[in-house]
């Protein structure tokens, strides 16, 4: 490869050895650095990038294996070669051995082995470092890789919450522009939500169910975008044609709704939220389980707003005649498990602002007509 090292650093205190060495190798196309001391290597060794030493056993002041255990501290991934005699032999193996150096070679040696030694030394040298570079790249593309995939995460997360803020937004304004053809305050849908809210929690509800029913309450009437004012803000019974067109908005609020499975729990809401346990309600007449619990959920959320606030047809009621008309319905208008639930809330609310001690008790306090319809 272009880029291998081939630079050999021989250290040897006899000059004619380092000499000859260096005039047979130079041919195989290394660079060579000569030293005749430990100490002289040493310094060369911070100087040039040497790839592979070649080091005598034998030297005065600092001997082969101080030297190359020196050297290996200063660069640790250089090849040691260490050159012995036979009278040393031993010695030499047993430093090779506790220093992990590549290999020795023996005086006198055969030049051709040299070469093929100094040859495997390089290639592995340069494949310890070729592998470093690669172990460093890698980690460095992993780090980027890692620091893209958390932008991108935050990016998908950032436009995430804005597209839920756009959908929210468009569910609000739709839901607002039917409320405030029944409801000039436009207050209904917000009183809806919170109310739906409680009950969701109190049921014990998933918090992805929690968050789409009460998001989705607010589109209960929708429907009635196509319901003429004359009807909505009528004062009076409504005539049988009139009911016709009322009940009409349940079907209306499906079919504005679209085929989205986006918005199933919406659509459930707006055509069934006006359906009664008993099944008396409509469109479908649909009786207890029957009916999806979303639209069971903001059925009761509906009539109770319907009871205690103001409508063209009716006065608001005070809260204790809400709710025992509310009790008196378990079963019949309302499924009796939510309306425990409920009506659990609604104590639970009383005993914090010390309004009441007592839920109401059942008795009847007079059902407004059918035609009344609680909350149209």
């Amino acid at each position: 490869m272009s880029d291998s090292n081939r630079t050999l650093l021989i250290v040897d205190d006899e000059p004619r050895i380092s000499a000859s060495l260096e005039r047979m190798l130079r041919k195989e196309g290394y660079t060579i650095h000569t030293a005749p001391s430990g100490r002289e290597g040493l310094n060369i060794l911070a100087s040039h990038d040497v790839g592979v030493v070649l080091s005598d056993f034998m030297m005065p002041e600092m001997d082969g294996v101080a030297f190359l255990e020196k050297a290996k501290q200063q660069k640790p991934d250089l090849v040691e070669i260490l050159i012995t005699g036979h009278a040393t032999l031993e010695n030499a193996v047993s430093a090779i051995n506790n220093l992990h150096l590549y290999g020795y070679v023996k005086k006198p040696w055969d030049m051709e082995d040299l070469k093929a030694t100094l040859s495997r030394a390089f290639e592995h040298y340069n494949l310890v470092i070729q592998n470093r570079k690669l172990t460093e790249i890698t980690v460095e593309q992993n780090q980027k890789l890692k620091k893209l995939n958390e932008d991108l995460e935050e990016l998908v997360r950032l436009r995430t919450l804005l597209l839920d803020e756009a959908v929210q937004e468009g569910i609000t304004m739709l839901a607002t522009a039917a409320e405030t053809k029944d409801d000039d305050t436009g207050a209904h849908i917000y009183r809806i939500l919170d109310i739906t809210l409680d009950i969701c929690n109190g049921l014990g509800l998933s918090a992805t169910e929690v968050d789409k029913i009460s998001r989705f309450s607010i589109l209960h009437d929708v429907g009635k975008i196509h319901v003429p004012d004359s009807i909505l803000a009528k004062p009076g019974k409504l005539t049988d044609n009139e009911w016709k067109v009322m009940r009409n908005h349940t079907l209306a609020g499906e079919k504005i709704l679209g085929v989205s499975p986006f918005y199933q729990i919406a659509r459930q809401i707006a055509r069934s939220h006006h359906e009664n346990w008993d099944g008396s309600g409509y469109p479908d007449g649909l009786s207890a389980a029957a009916i999806p619990l979303p639209a069971r959920i903001v059925a009761l959320a509906d009539v109770f707003d319907a009871l205690t606030h103001k409508r063209p047809y009716k006065d608001a009621w005070n809260m204790e005649r809400a709710l025992l008309e509310m009790t008196n319905l378990s079963g019949n208008k309302f499924d009796p498990d939510i309306l425990a639930v409920f009506m659990e809330i609604r104590r639970k609310k009383a005993e914090r602002k010390g309004t009441r001690k007592n839920m109401p008790i059942d008795h009847h306090s007079g059902i407004p007509s059918e035609t009344d319809d609680y909350g149209r």
